[in-house]
């Protein structure tokens, strides 16, 4: 089961995708916010009052790429604990993470992993 409460931070520089992903979210009840880079999302996560449930990190974006994100994410004792799911089409394989999925994908499937991540957080 999955929490519709839960805040999903949206980090990918395709604003047309990202808003879209964002209203998505929204809509189906998610406290969803989208960034457009790495850079301004940490910066976010490190002076924001609130911390996303989970991440949803593209890889190729520039300014930040998702590589450095979670290189500096996991750097930081208290932003480390939050899952992040991986949405590329990139080769995922070098970046460790909670879940992936491949662009372009689903809604159904965004929901089904956010729902597999959220469970697994609860669980730690």
């Amino acid at each position: 089961m999955i929490d519709r409460a839960m805040g999903v931070m949206v980090v990918d520089d395709d604003d047309d995708w990202r808003d879209l992903v964002v209203q998505f979210l929204s809509d189906q009840g998610f406290d969803a916010v989208g960034f457009s880079d790495g850079r301004a999302a940490l910066a976010e996560l490190r002076g924001g009052s609130a911390t996303p449930t989970v991440i949803l990190l593209d890889l190729e974006m520039p300014a930040m790429t998702g590589w450095e994100f979670r290189r500096e994410q996991l750097r930081d004792a208290r932003l480390a604990r939050i899952p992040v799911v991986v949405a590329s089409a990139a080769d995922r394989s070098s970046i460790d993470a909670d879940a992936y999925l491949a662009k372009p994908y689903e809604s159904a499937e965004l929901c089904r992993v956010l729902a597999e991540v959220s469970v697994r957080a609860m669980a730690a």
